[in-house]
């Protein structure tokens, strides 16, 4: 019976291993159509995005288009994010199905800093825009000092090692 017993914490064990990893949710299909509303810093969005790819050798990929009604991640420049994120820069809303599966998703970026008096520098705004996108590709927030994900750091500004292996275990899952 022990036997029996431990057998059965072993399996309950190592088949929950491969869900550790914390998840938002996953995009069934490659590439991911993304809109990005136009603005004069359109173009470190789409660098964002193209930095995604790159650090995780298209893991990811994705599609740009100028037609929102297609695209399966819309990007929007506002004044200032929900009310229900007090101090935040960015956020994104995560649509998923049932399965686990993303069926949409929306980031939104401030044009300003909390204060909504300081334009933020392209530096700041591209952690934010990295930040945001991990989301929107299915990454939770992170306590790990270096990750992107990590939403109290200044420390790190890039995609980190850590990143890449949390989603490449989601996306292989």
């Amino acid at each position: 019976m022990k036997k029996l017993l431990l057998i059965f914490a072993i399996l309950f064990i190592t088949s929950n291993a491969a869900f550790a990893v914390e998840m938002i949710g996953r995009w069934k299909e490659m590439p991911i159509t993304v809109f990005i509303e136009e603005n004069r810093r359109d173009y470190l969005m789409e660098r964002a995005f193209r930095d995604w790819e790159s650090a995780t050798n298209r893991t990811v990929e994705f599609e740009f288009t100028d037609n929102e009604s297609e695209a399966d991640i819309v990007v929007k420049f506002i004044d200032k994010v929900s009310d229900k994120a007090e101090n935040a820069v960015g956020l994104t809303y995560p649509f998923v199905n049932k399965e686990g599966y993303f069926m949409h998703a929306r980031i939104e970026i401030a044009k300003y800093s909390d204060t909504q008096t300081i334009k933020m520098s392209n530096h700041t705004l591209m952690k934010i825009m990295r930040h945001e996108i991990g989301h929107a590709i299915g990454l939770e927030h992170t306590n790990s000092p270096n990750s992107i994900m990590n939403p109290t750091t200044n420390r790190c500004l890039d995609i980190s090692k850590y990143d890449i292996k949390v989603l490449k275990e989601i996306y292989n899952q």
